[in-house]
């Protein structure tokens, strides 16, 4: 029996002079004792699953959900076929519907009836998001996680995501205090986790103070990190871009090529409280994923959207692939990368496979 000194110089040996070896000669020198055979790890589902270096689950899903104040049925999306925008009146059901089939958490998206310089549908008593989060808890309690997309672009009537002034310049102190007053108004209606997607400095803190301020102490706070991606023209209906008033996104979005530039925001909002971190869109920046986990002991959150589902829908169905399996796929993907939650609209199909087998 070899030694493990001698099966380790052997290895080495192997590796280093295999080119100049013949086939007899490579055949007698990889005995079964000095490498190991991958493939038999392989040869079983069982060995296969023994072998898997991560573990996914239902459990590391989010489902991202557009809630529309202005309809009262479900409406498709042509540009996501399969996604839907839906009523306020459907929020209980669909709440159930998630804890039904395994998926833990949803990912709140509000489309406002009114809109307004401050965003002020976003805290009001009678916003969507308020009212959507409401009806949730109502129905399944703390069995579903509720987080809110806090993006002032979705609630403000120029669709920018801050207060403006006569110029369409952005005013940081007022649009932090419209960050705060929504911090508190979800914090008091049961959403869980506030994602601070308004790309302004200071975000994360003027969240914290004022729910500190309130006694709301178990709201997560979620850094969000938000590239000016190609990838978010796939609309779900919930496009805001402000572009009408000459006001270009770039000015807040991160730049595709930079990397430094995103650990720079998480180190300013981690400083300021953040419990979590989101990057978005996910496919084209797995990199940023990986980085944030290898760099925080924090959750790390991958959003895989809607540019993310449209290249995949489309393409599976056009080059004859199997959309679920990719999806499937691209969800291990992430969670290999680091993530611990991904978003993604497939996410109760996902668990509804991952839960059958």
């Amino acid at each position: 029996m070899l030694q493990n000194t001698q099966r380790d110089a052997l290895r080495v040996a192997i590796f280093t002079n295999c080119a100049g070896l013949s086939t007899i000669q490579m055949r007698s020198s990889m005995t079964s004792t000095a490498l190991p055979r991958n493939r038999r790890f392989k040869l079983t589902e069982t060995r296969r699953v023994l072998s898997r270096e991560m573990i996914s689950d239902a459990g590391n899903l989010a489902f991202p959900m557009a809630v529309d104040a202005n309809i009262s049925e479900p409406v498709e999306s042509t540009q996501m076929p399969g996604t839907y925008r839906y009523p306020l009146e459907a929020m209980a059901d669909k709440a159930r519907e998630l804890v039904a089939c395994g998926v833990p958490a949803v990912y709140l998206i509000g489309i406002p009836k009114h809109r307004d310089g401050k965003g002020s549908d976003a805290f009001s008593a009678n916003g969507v998001i308020v009212q959507a989060a409401k009806r949730m808890k109502d129905a399944v309690g703390d069995r579903l996680v509720i987080i809110g997309d806090s993006y002032m672009g979705y609630f403000t009537d120029h669709m920018i995501g801050g207060v403006l002034d006569s110029d369409n310049r952005i005013l940081d102190k007022e649009t932090l205090d419209s960050v705060a007053r929504t911090a508190v108004a979800w914090g008091k209606a049961g959403v869980d986790i506030l994602c601070c997607s308004t790309m302004v400095d200071g975000r994360v803190g003027a969240a914290r103070e004022a729910l500190d301020a309130e006694n709301l102490d178990d709201m997560l706070l979620m850094s969000s990190i938000k590239y000016n991606s190609a990838f978010f023209k796939a609309g779900t209906g919930t496009t805001a871009t402000g572009a009408s008033y000459g006001f270009d996104k770039k000015v807040f979005y991160l730049e595709p090529h930079n990397a430094k530039d995103a650990l720079r925001i998480m180190e300013a909002d981690v400083a300021q409280g953040a419990e979590m971190i989101n990057i978005k869109p996910a496919i084209p920046y797995m990199d940023l994923v990986r980085m944030a986990a290898d760099r925080y002991e924090l959750p790390v959150s991958a959003y895989s959207i809607s540019g993310d589902y449209a290249m995949i829908h489309f393409g599976a169905n056009g080059a004859q692939m199997d959309e679920m399996e990719c999806a499937m796929e691209l969800f291990t993907c992430l969670r290999r990368a680091g993530a611990d939650m991904v978003i993604t609209y497939w996410a109760p199909r996902l668990a509804q496979m991952m839960n059958r087998k």
